[in-house]
């Protein structure tokens, strides 16, 4: 079966070819309700979940084409913690949005795969921190030069123009989670 791309439902303005602040003021000049989606332009009411479901199936065959031994959701953890610090169990639940319980399932096969380590929190001593271990940060750089050949690939064919538009959506999304995900 030859599966033919579905035409999106959003406006060409949404994606933006043009970076930079002119490009950005011009854009937002000419495309109002691409700036502030209002109830009545119906593709803009369908952008929220359109980009949640998109996402989520771009990062399961990101995670496909980067296989590294252990699932994309431990790498998830793996880098944040990398990112932000030391956690505990209960921030690594919050932001992945899972029970206590299940955080600690992850953790600890992190831990027993050398990934993570879990040392006495100094300000509470009833709570444990969570950092990557020197293998951890290692293998994390290993998956991300995967991550970077395998969806490299898939981006390779793509024009220049439509590279740009992801790379300026890359940063939106980066801002909009930096600010929200906390």
């Amino acid at each position: 079966m030859i599966r033919t791309p579905s035409p999106s439902p959003f406006p060409q303005t949404l994606a933006g070819t043009t970076s930079g602040p002119e490009g950005d003021a011009e854009r937002d000049a000419a495309t109002p309700s691409a700036v502030n989606p209002t109830p009545t332009d119906p593709a803009l009411a369908e952008l929220p979940q359109h980009l949640a479901l998109v996402c989520s199936q771009f990062a399961r065959l990101a995670a496909r084409r980067s296989e590294v031994g252990v699932g994309s959701v431990s790498w998830r953890v793996v880098a944040t913690i990398e990112r932000l610090g030391p956690l505990r169990l209960s921030e690594i639940a919050e932001r992945e949005r899972v029970s206590r319980p299940t955080a600690t399932t992850v953790i600890k096969r992190l831990e027993e795969e050398g990934l993570v380590r879990r040392e006495a929190d100094p300000t509470d001593s009833r709570s444990s921190l969570v950092s990557t271990t020197e293998a951890g940060s290692t293998q994390l750089a290993a998956w991300r030069g995967q991550l970077a050949t395998g969806v490299g690939a898939l981006l390779e064919p793509l024009p220049e123009e439509d590279l740009a538009t992801l790379a300026r959506a890359s940063e939106l999304l980066a801002r909009i989670l930096d600010s929200h995900d906390g």
